[in-house]
């Protein structure tokens, strides 16, 4: 089960791949204003070292990527932003603060979203986790 939850994870970091009207002074990191070349790196950064970013409000804005896990009967989603370049990608997971049903009340794959939300760490066994956007509002 948490095989198949980091290798979603994993996934986002090297899949492929943006409009939202929501205040940045919302967001303690904006990365919708940076430049893919500072948008890529700092997602890295995020992904390599999460302990540094938990408890910041992050915006960002990405192709939608969803994924469902068998073994844990449960749904990912995930924002994806390829870098300069379009030929690597990272992408952080985020969950919703309101839910809403899928796929109906989602994106289809690849489209533009933005999202804010806050940065946490799930730990999901021995150390081992993700990084996610939680409490996230979603735009298109």
């Amino acid at each position: 089960m948490y095989k198949s939850i980091i290798a979603f994870f994993l996934l986002l970091l090297f899949t492929t791949s943006t409009f939202a009207k929501e205040n940045s002074s919302n967001a303690d990191i904006d990365l919708t204003r940076m430049s893919s070349t500072m948008v890529y790196s700092m997602v890295y950064q995020m992904v390599t070292d999460p302990q540094k970013y938990v408890g910041k409000r992050i915006k960002m804005k990405g192709a939608f990527s969803s994924y469902f896990d068998e073994e844990a009967n449960q749904r990912f989603f995930g924002c994806v932003i390829k870098d300069a370049l379009a030929c690597c990608s990272q992408g952080l997971a985020f969950e919703l603060a309101k839910p809403r049903k899928f796929p109906s009340e989602y994106p289809s794959e690849g489209t533009s979203i933005t999202i804010i939300g806050t940065f946490e760490f799930e730990k999901v066994e021995d150390g081992i986790g993700f990084p996610i956007i939680k409490d996230a509002k979603m735009f298109r």
